[in-house]
């Protein structure tokens, strides 16, 4: 029996795709107390947004690919591959290079007060309570870190959210004195980080050559490598983007000529020669490759190389005259049997740099191509699972299972195998199966509660474009106007969350939704014209 045709609208999955932008407000606001590098450190932080931090990100972009490539693969269905592109150039790539212009340079200017202005916050979990060792080793305080020790510290421990050392603390920001101090208390040079660097990489990164000395004559191992395989010596190849975004994660204030002549006094006591500057080409290749242009935006510049390839795809399909058609294969949870060791391959190159649960981001221009894969399978996935025509159950159909499922058993085995005690094929094993079972259970819920068309959500769903584009900068101020308040930070994420999506949602009102704006984003509205009088 032929399936009935398919509505033009989801209502379920333009509800989930809604959801899953605005997710990305509460994401990026809870960033500032989770204790993680953020561009505001709050004076107040908390793991429990750092577990909230990483349960999002591990499924949030992922799901948006996938519903990204099942609308794709409708609207080339109902309207042909031409009018598919002139809609996404419309509403993708024109978006993209007016936000270059706009709330980039606004979320620059932002970040660039908030690091002005920021309290001496060390990257620890404990920075809001008692002085700890690592906070004392990042600031220097030798004194503190001497009593402390004392009082039972143990000088090689890694800090419990970012798994530094406190020797490494004390290169990383620089403090020589202070490395001196924590070797006579007995840290061991060669004690590594949770990734595997041992405090020499930090100096080499950075360019200390003062505290480089000191580690090498504390017998501190030039070999060592981290868990990429990089050296010390390797360490101080880091190309100027690579080495600025670093920097800003773990507030380090950089001084490129030093940082470039640090490294080459260093290079020359590993037995190594002076780096030369890069050409005018590799100058170019490290601009497109690594500069940090587009920051919240790039998922939009991702999108327009997955809108090239599906264009790509439209043309093999149509020479093997691929049909629309039922596909009971695809529309069932039985294709996570084959996505997830397909995803697991290029999420294999991910979380190189540190240790992270859920997919990388690139802000560059040129992005990576095992993240154009990764992100590829979902987009591709979502234009198939159009494709067979998805009933009404679907994928998701087993929600009530894979939901608690993913959330208290995979989650807490990978965040497990990722930083507890690291082991990389269970951590990337358990990172996409996370992905994959959230993605599908999140279909399922929306299905089984937003199925039906209401006019609060359909606003909502129109509203959450423009509330992610412009949220950013305005997260970032909120942040930082309640960075040294003394309240506990649940108070104040709620405040930085509610405030933001208050002013979002009235510019949205006020200034968008009937204007040029508006329509770019989504389509021409009319105002609601007042019902006459009796």
């Amino acid at each position: 029996m032929t399936p009935p045709p398919l509505p033009t609208r989801r209502h379920d999955l333009d509800a989930l795709r809604a959801f899953a932008m605005l997710l990305g407000i509460a994401l990026h606001a809870a960033l500032s107390f989770a204790g993680t590098p953020w561009t505001v450190q709050d004076s107040r932080s908390s793991p429990a947004f750092h577990l909230f931090f990483e349960a999002i990100h591990g499924f949030r972009m992922p799901l948006f690919f996938l519903l990204s490539g099942f609308f794709t693969a409708m609207l080339w269905r109902q309207k042909g591959l031409r009018a598919l592109l002139a809609h996404r150039f419309q509403r993708v790539l024109l978006p993209l290079l007016l936000g270059l212009i706009t709330f980039i340079p606004l979320t620059n200017w932002i970040a660039a007060t908030a690091a002005r202005s920021a309290a001496a916050l060390p990257l620890s979990v404990a920075a809001n309570a008692a002085p700890n060792l690592w906070s004392a080793s990042s600031d220097g305080n030798s004194p503190l870190v001497t009593s402390l020790i004392k009082a039972g510290a143990d000088p090689n421990a890694q800090d419990p959210v970012s798994g530094i050392t406190p020797l490494s603390f004390a290169a990383i920001q620089g403090h020589p004195e202070t490395v001196r101090f924590l070797l006579a208390q007995g840290a061991d040079p060669r004690h590594p980080n949770r990734d595997g660097a041992t405090a020499l990489h930090a100096a080499a990164f950075f360019g200390h050559p003062e505290i480089a000395r000191l580690l090498l004559d504390a017998h501190a191992d030039p070999l060592a490598t981290n868990l990429r395989g990089e050296s010390a010596l390797n360490a101080t190849t880091a190309d100027p983007p690579t080495t600025e975004f670093i920097a800003n994660l773990l507030k380090v204030s950089l001084n490129p000529a030093a940082v470039r002549d640090g490294r080459n006094a260093i290079r020359a006591m590993l037995g190594a020669p002076p780096i030369a500057p890069p050409s005018p080409l590799a100058a170019i290749s490290q601009f497109l490759r690594l500069y940090p242009l587009l920051h919240h935006l790039w998922f939009l510049w991702f999108l327009c190389w997955m809108f090239a390839g599906f264009a790509v795809w439209t043309r093999i399909a149509n020479r093997i005259r691929w049909l629309q058609k039922p596909r009971p294969a695809l529309d069932s949870p039985m294709p996570l049997l084959w996505l997830i060791p397909l995803t697991a391959i290029p999420a294999w190159f991910m979380g190189r740099d540190f240790p992270s649960f859920g997919p990388d981001t690139s802000t560059s221009l040129l992005p990576p191509l095992h993240l154009l894969a990764y992100y590829a399978v979902f987009f591709a996935f979502g234009a198939l699972w159009f494709d067979s025509r998805a009933s009404t159950q679907g994928i998701g159909r087993l929600w009530k299972i894979s939901l608690p499922l993913a959330l208290f058993i995979i989650l807490p085995a990978g965040l497990h195998a990722t930083f507890t005690a690291p082991s990389r094929p269970a951590a990337v094993l358990l990172q996409v199966t996370y992905a994959w079972t959230m993605c599908s259970a999140m279909i399922g819920l929306f299905h089984h509660f937003a199925s039906s068309q209401r006019p609060w959500v359909r606003y909502l769903s129109d509203a959450s474009y423009w509330m992610y584009l412009a949220h950013l900068p305005l997260v970032l101020a909120a942040q930082l106007l309640v960075r040294d308040w003394p309240l506990p930070p649940a108070p104040k994420f709620l405040i930085v969350c509610s405030s933001v999506f208050i002013i979002l949602l009235a510019t949205y009102h006020l200034l968008v939704r009937y204007s040029w704006i508006g329509a770019l984003l989504n389509s021409r509205k009319s105002r609601p014209t007042p019902a006459p009088h009796p």
